[in-house]
């Protein structure tokens, strides 16, 4: 498949899938020794990547052509001893290409490292927020005892910087240009997921002429900037934005009403916290997307409570997450642990059921999308 070819969900789900089948017959003739051998050098290969991306070693091997390691040693002021052992670690691990005996080559996979772009923001904030945390799980048990991680304070990553009073947001707002990466990594997840396309929101349009002007028919709850909400209203014919409210966080609001489109901005936009009581009441639905994973049980119960306070009796709550299979696939169980290092977590459909049900609510319905999103439905109990 060509790099410019479009990847439909359906096509990334069958990759996965093959990739998946591949992955089972390498663990066929591997014996233990091997997968260690394959840990120890993940996190080498890593450990490289990241810094040669913070060297812009990647942007000085031409595009379409060679250099020697010499002079690649030359464009970043290092030695070349050093470049070359840890560009053979590279070329080991495909990710780089060596010809001859000391010149070098991209390959598909570091042309992926060679601009400011969400893939390779993927890798520094996996590198740089999540590998600290994971480091110092065996401290941070040691302290606080073999208990899940939940909660804003006292996470995994707030105890590997030696803040554990803060919470993960107030730690990450004291450091705007890691901010900055994260969300730019962020938004290269959020295109390997639809935004629509997995729950029918026509009877909402059909519903517009039947409820009073002024009740709203779609709540985004930490919505951000408004793209999914957009996407929404773009697929839905008769679903006016000007009937929809977009909420966040007081901050994230105040960026979107300078960065969202002309659309999005005719929508309501209100400055909020899903911990505290919900503002607008009696709309049709209540959407959150990627949300609830960012917390542990007992927050999504709260969060999800005022919604239920805030419901008139024939309002919904849409939740759109992933829902891990039990054993989860093998990329489900690497987010949930990721997740567990700020204190939040992936559910299976039973998990997304007991919160519900804690917060006055049932899942009526289960919308299933590619790479396990599912949108549930629930109703007031």
């Amino acid at each position: 498949m060509s790099s410019a070819t479009p990847v439909t969900p359906n096509v990334a789900d069958s990759l996965e899938s093959l990739a998946a089948i591949l992955k089972r017959v390498v663990e066929l003739v591997h014996g233990p020794r091997d997968d260690i051998m394959d840990i120890m050098t993940g996190f080498c290969q890593i450990a490289v990547i990241r810094l040669f991306i913070k060297w812009k070693v990647f942007e000085k091997i031409p595009a379409a052509g060679i250099i020697s390691y010499k002079e690649l040693a030359a464009a970043v002021g290092a030695d070349v001893s050093l470049i070359t052992r840890l560009c053979w670690l590279l070329v080991a691990t495909g990710v780089l290409r060596q010809e001859g005996p000391d010149r070098v080559a991209h390959t598909k996979s570091s042309e992926a490292y060679t601009s400011v772009a969400p893939l390779r923001a993927q890798l520094q904030m996996g590198f740089d927020e999540y590998m600290p945390p994971i480091l110092a799980m065996p401290r941070y048990f040691d302290a606080y005892g073999l208990k899940e991680p939940t909660g804003k304070l006292h996470s995994v990553k707030a105890f590997a910087e030696g803040e554990p009073e803060l919470s993960v947001t107030d730690l990450m707002n004291r450091h705007p240009e890691r901010m900055a990466t994260m969300l730019l990594a962020l938004s290269a997840m959020e295109k390997m997921y639809p935004h629509s396309g997995l729950y029918d929101f026509s009877w909402v349009a059909a519903r517009a002429g039947e409820s009073p002007g002024d009740r709203p028919l779609i709540v985004d709850v930490g919505g951000g900037n408004g793209h999914t909400l957009r996407a929404i209203c773009n697929d839905t014919p008769g679903l006016p934005m000007s009937r929809c409210v977009l909420e966040d966080l007081p901050e994230v609001i105040e960026v979107a009403k300078t960065t969202a489109d002309k659309e999005v901005l005719s929508a309501r936009l209100v400055g909020m916290d899903f911990f505290k009581e919900q503002p607008v009441k009696g709309a049709l639905i209540y959407h959150t997307r990627w949300c609830l994973h960012d917390y542990g049980d007992d927050e999504c119960v709260v969060i999800l409570k005022h919604l239920a306070d805030a419901m008139a009796p024939d309002s919904k709550v849409l939740v759109g997450e992933i829902v891990m299979s039990n054993p989860p696939a093998r990329s489900a169980a690497m987010m949930d642990m990721l997740l567990g290092t700020i204190g939040g977590k992936e559910r299976t459909i039973e998990g997304f059921h007991d919160i519900a049900g804690r917060a006055g609510l049932k899942i009526t319905a289960v919308s299933r999308g590619p790479r396990d999103m599912v949108i549930m439905e629930c109703e007031k109990v």
